[in-house]
């Protein structure tokens, strides 16, 4: 399996970095994908994939959270470090109008410049889309060629439909293990077609509910991809095996990993 998404410059995995890649092979997977989500976090990710470039890849962008901090110069900045063999893709970037970290017009503007970034570097993105009430659809649909990942999909059936119509790819992550939370995703995972589908953890976020024994840690890790390629073919009415290897293929056809 490949994990499309995990935050792995967080500093809870400071201490433990090496354990936690060994864990995450001997539950399967074989490929994760480590998030930058400013040019400090993007440089992070770039140096830990430098050291297991057999099993880990990076992205290179800036979250809307970070949208506001910008300096000038940080695109030439960003073209500078996708010249790195790791970096497949440009994120995360996307909007954010559920915590308004940044200003809305300052997220939508430094968003807009990613995906030109992204066309100009023939780079999928990896898309954070949080309550943007049709914004980032309509920023998105202006660019043609665009081709990535909306990444930790919560949403309803009709805004799925319309990141589909784009083009885009839709990630699922222990949001579906969450019987609180995650039954409007149960109820829609079916109508992603299977050349669409990609799992994720975004750990250290997301532990999965479906965990048993619950750990005593609330940190996630990227071993625990397999509950959510749990949830997803149980919603799908489909075998974990295929699961896992549609995603795979996917992600291996998107980013371009092995």
């Amino acid at each position: 399996m490949i994990d499309i998404g995990a935050n792995l410059t967080d500093k809870s995995f400071s201490h433990d970095l090496d354990q936690v890649l060994a864990r995450s092979r001997a539950s399967g997977v074989d490929h994760i994908i480590v998030t930058g989500t400013d040019l400090q976090g993007s440089r992070k990710a770039i140096s830990i994939c430098r050291k297991h470039p057999d099993r880990l890849s990076s992205t290179v962008g800036i979250h809307p959270h970070n949208a506001a901090k910008l300096t000038s110069g940080w695109e030439d900045t960003i073209r500078e470090l996708v010249q790195e063999r790791c970096v497949v893709a440009l994120g995360e970037t996307g909007l954010d109008y559920f915590r308004d970290f940044s200003p809305r017009e300052i997220q939508r503007k430094v968003f807009a410049a990613q995906l030109e970034l992204a066309t100009e570097l023939n780079l999928p993105v990896f898309i954070h889309d949080r309550d943007s009430g049709g914004d980032l659809l309509r920023i998105a649909s202006e660019f043609t060629q665009l081709c990535g990942v909306v990444h930790c999909f919560t949403g309803s059936a009709e805004l799925l439909s319309k990141y589909l119509d784009l083009g885009l790819y839709i990630g699922i992550t222990g949001w579906i293990c969450d019987e609180r939370r995650g039954t409007e995703l149960k109820e829609s995972a079916h109508l992603i077609p299977d050349d669409r589908l990609l799992i994720e953890t975004d750990a250290p976020y997301l532990l999965p509910r479906t965990i048993r024994p619950r750990p005593k840690s609330r940190r996630n890790e990227p071993e625990n991809l397999r509950y959510v390629a749990e949830s997803v073919a149980e919603a799908r009415n489909q075998s974990v095996e295929h699961v896992a290897k549609v995603t795979s293929d996917n992600a291996r056809r998107l980013f371009s990993v092995q």
